[in-house]
């Protein structure tokens, strides 16, 4: 079972794609648990209908922004116990194709299975949009609440490297899902350890290097691209 673990922190028509789109998810063994960080209030009533939809499986709601590494470190807490695996999530997802969790079991080992790289800029590492990680492992080293944003994942990663599992990143995803990035504002700029320096990063890793899956080419993209939601979001991400 997986768990997926979504932060909510506005970007209202994002967030109800991302939820809505995640409907169509093939296999069923997972659970979605949102934890909102102090959104608006016409947030909050959208995470309240999806919860009473059953959309959202555990809704939990924050009084401040927790950011990145906390609020997933907070929401990693009302896993199932039968869950194996955690998966974080973002919330300005699009999911293009019902068999995109059955692609990421598929080539899962125990360790971490990611959708995107982040070539070089210092370090060559998986990204953090769609992150799959063995639930045990999270567990072991949480996120360092240090960094607060994105260099979290990135030692989180280093981590599970060095202790001799797996990390594996798929370059071209997109005929599974759709990022499209940066909705949930600009508070990331203010976070700590955005400031580390590129030496530092690089030495997390102690050498050892991610694996990188060109693309997974045993499905085709199923994504209607005519159909009324996805032309709104394709609107919305041409106004950014």
């Amino acid at each position: 079972m997986t768990s997926i673990i979504i932060l909510v922190h506005n970007a209202y028509n994002y967030v109800k794609n991302t939820i809505e789109t995640l409907q169509m998810t093939k296999n069923k063994d997972y659970e979605v648990i949102v934890l909102d960080n102090a959104s608006e209030k016409k947030v909050q009533k959208l995470l309240l209908k999806l919860y009473q939809q059953k959309k959202i499986d555990k809704l939990i709601f924050s009084q401040e922004n927790t950011l990145f590494a906390k609020g997933n470190n907070i929401a990693f807490r009302f896993c199932d116990p039968k869950s194996d695996r955690v998966l974080l999530l973002n919330s300005d997802i699009d999911i293009r194709n019902p068999e995109w969790l059955d692609e990421m079991n598929r080539i899962y080992e125990k360790g971490i299975t990611s959708l995107g790289v982040v070539e070089g800029n210092p370090y060559t590492r998986v990204d953090g949009f769609c992150f799959m990680i063995d639930k045990e492992l999270y567990q072991k080293y949480l996120l360092d609440e240090e960094f607060e944003w994105w260099w979290s994942i990135t030692k989180l990663q280093a981590e599970v490297l060095k202790d001799g599992y797996p990390v594996k990143g798929v370059k071209d995803y997109q005929n599974l899902i759709f990022h499209y990035g940066g909705m949930s504002g600009t508070d990331f700029r203010d976070a700590k350890g955005m400031q580390i320096d590129g030496e530092k990063v690089i030495s997390w890793f102690a050498n050892h290097e991610i694996n990188i899956i060109d693309h997974i080419d045993n499905i085709n993209t199923i994504y209607k691209a005519n159909s009324k939601a996805n032309r709104i979001y394709r609107k919305l991400k041409n106004k950014k």
